[in-house]
């Protein structure tokens, strides 16, 4: 079953813009019980923005079966042509401060880590210039990690992070830990210290075959097309559309086709009419000349794309295996 709202042109909805000037250092946690924190993210409609979508209430609400001890705070971008969450860190730094502050007490967690890649370093900057000036922020610890592939799975950062293994079929908080990526944090901040719903969200959309690429903050339902159109439009490059969200069957080719939301080597075609929706973040219009998967470039020799393209595993090297098969 659907639900489809047509907001009024004229309402606060449609006219909604960032606001990350309203928050500052002195941002008070205190004011707020993890009731209140909770309460607000279910109301405000809140799901993770990293690519899952997994309710963020239930995420963070505690658990005594499965009691929490350490947030992750995913600001690591594994895929190519990504940069949504690396701006948000770095523009809206303050607000996911205080979404951060306010995750914790909600989840009861002692202590949070912020992953963000070493090639960001004026993420990691920005937010570390801020946390000095912040009170209340000492058990919040940046790690800067290495860029390679994927880097930004949950699994993975967990990983590298506290050196700890998700189980085959389990979830983070079965070893204590819950993650969330920085986006989430900002919409954290919006929904309860604003009382703003999710309704909005930064997407990235590049390519070589966009004509103004760029990060863009977009409401949530905005058709791909219109999207396409507010940046410029396609150029004559422009190849065609790929969905990114893993197991979709291709959409029939049309005129031009877009790497949708994010993953160049893994994801099949897209229609343009899609909407954007909470959980993606990336456009990435390819052009003819790397629209070939063998032609993608491959920024991470572990990928393995394209050796094994349908591989998924999430802990494993496809270029690992296939040396340990030819052995």
């Amino acid at each position: 079953m659907a639900v489809i709202i047509e907001a009024d042109a004229d309402s606060e909805v449609a006219a909604k813009v960032p606001s990350p000037e309203k928050f500052d250092e002195h941002f008070d946690d205190g004011r707020y019980t993890s009731e209140q924190i909770c309460q607000a993210i279910r109301q405000g409609g809140l799901v993770g923005m990293g690519g899952a979508g997994f309710p963020t209430r239930v995420k963070l609400e505690p658990n005594p079966k499965m009691p929490k001890h350490t947030l992750i705070i995913n600001g690591c971008e594994c895929e190519p042509f990504i940069t949504c969450d690396f701006r948000v860190m770095t523009e809206w730094t303050y607000q996911v401060i205080a979404g951060i502050k306010l995750a914790q007490k909600a989840s009861g967690c002692e202590r949070v880590l912020i992953g963000i890649e070493d090639n960001k370093p004026e993420a990691a900057e920005a937010i570390m210039t801020a946390l000095a000036k912040c009170k209340g922020v000492e058990d919040i610890e940046i790690k800067v990690v290495k860029t390679k592939y994927p880097q930004g799975g949950e699994r993975q950062l967990i990983k590298s992070l506290c050196g700890k293994t998700v189980p085959s079929g389990g979830i983070p908080p079965m070893i204590g830990v819950a993650v969330l990526n920085v986006a989430t944090c900002a919409a954290i901040a919006e929904a309860v210290i604003l009382e703003q719903p999710l309704t909005h969200r930064v997407v990235t959309v590049t390519g070589p075959a966009i004509a103004k690429p760029g990060n863009y903050y977009v409401p949530i339902g905005l058709e791909v097309g219109r999207l396409i159109e507010l940046c410029g439009g396609p150029t004559e490059e422009a190849a065609k559309v790929m969905c990114t969200r893993l197991g979709e069957r291709p959409y029939p080719d049309i005129s031009f086709t877009l790497q949708f939301y994010g993953r160049p080597y893994q994801d099949p075609d897209l229609n343009q009419d899609i909407n954007t929706f909470e959980s993606r973040s990336t456009l990435l219009d390819k052009s003819q000349s790397i629209t070939s998967r063998n032609e993608l470039p491959c920024y991470n020799r572990h990928c393995g794309y394209q050796n094994i393209e349908s591989f998924k595993a999430s802990d494993l090297k496809p270029t690992g295996s296939l040396k340990i098969v030819f052995r």
